[in-house]
């Protein structure tokens, strides 16, 4: 993973970012995460000093309207509040390279309309506030909008091709969004999801209380609109990361989970906001963006509901 691309890394920062309410499940959740110190260098051996970093994060999916219909196709309206807050604590040129906090929050409307009998269309919109903590401004409010076409091809699998719409660089620019989901259930469940994470995971359940997850790959980051001198810049993070998740049920309304694992790469880019900037880092190798070695991830946290959405 080390050897990825940090073009892609960037792509996959945004597509996770301005979209993360994509399909999110009718619930909340609280979550507290904790990534232990670890280098930052380069691809060429260059050395920045090191860093950690402290999580809480938060969100809630109010389901304004769901239907039902007779081929098991879904009608849906939602929105969909979230939140992050980032603490980073970096040493030597770390602590210039990198804001020393993050907030990452916004709001989300999504609507899935059944267009055929295997076709359905996801409607999404939304704006939200990403920005170092102590430079939070108009130029922070990032919006974004986009369109999904999914096929249903099976009760398991769903593939789906859009385009989205974001700010990010400023003006306005147009992206490709790709949508992944197929779910086996039977015993133990596997799961590939690119809709609101890019997740490969399978779980089991026990007792009818305790939940088990393996995911052996989960990709998720940060963004920040940052003034660095006179200039704008996008600073992103991409975190690749697997972790074991047990989960305890309560009630259908309440449940703690704890996660245990590692943060494999923590790639980090800060790119001058503009069009240019935008379109040359297609030309570049990304041998220069520097990133965090292996880490340590432990994160505990509660899910919730405020009724039964069953």
């Amino acid at each position: 993973m080390v050897n990825l691309r940090k073009k892609q890394m960037r792509q996959s920062v945004l597509l996770i970012l301005m979209f993360q309410a994509l399909l999110m499940s009718a619930q909340g959740y609280i979550s507290i995460d904790n990534f232990s110190t670890s280098r930052l260098r380069n691809k060429t051996g260059d050395n920045f000093g090191s860093g950690s970093m402290w999580i809480i994060s938060g969100g809630y999916n109010i389901p304004i309207y769901t239907k039902i219909n007779d081929r098991k196709q879904v009608k849906s309206f939602s929105a969909s509040a979230y939140a992050t807050y980032a603490d980073l604590s970096n040493d030597g040129e770390a602590s210039q390279m990198n804001p020393g906090k993050i907030i990452n929050s916004g709001l989300n409307l999504t609507y899935i309309q059944p267009i055929s009998k295997k076709w359905s269309v996801l409607l999404t919109g939304g704006a939200g506030v990403y920005a170092p903590a102590d430079e939070i401004n108009l130029k922070s409010v990032l919006g974004n909008g986009g369109a999904i076409f999914i096929c249903r091809l099976n009760d398991n699998l769903s593939l789906g091709i859009g385009g989205g719409v974001t700010n990010s660089y400023g003006t306005p620019i147009a992206m490709p969004m790709m949508y992944l989901s197929w779910l086996r259930n039977g015993k133990f469940m596997f799961n590939i999801d690119m809709s609101n994470t890019i997740k490969i995971s399978a779980s089991t359940i026990l007792w009818n209380k305790l939940k088990l997850e393996l995911a052996p790959m989960e990709i998720d980051g940060l963004l920040a609109v940052r003034s660095v001198g006179n200039k704008d810049q996008i600073y992103s993070m991409v975190m690749f990361q697997s972790y074991f998740s047990p989960s305890l049920r309560f009630s259908d309304e309440f449940s703690i989970f704890a996660k245990v694992g590692g943060n494999w790469i923590r790639g980090i880019s800060a790119r001058e906001r503009s069009l240019k900037s935008f379109f040359d880092s297609f030309k570049s190798d990304g041998n220069e963006d520097p990133y965090f070695d292996v880490s340590l991830r432990l994160s505990v946290g509660v899910r919730f509901s405020f009724y039964n959405n069953q």
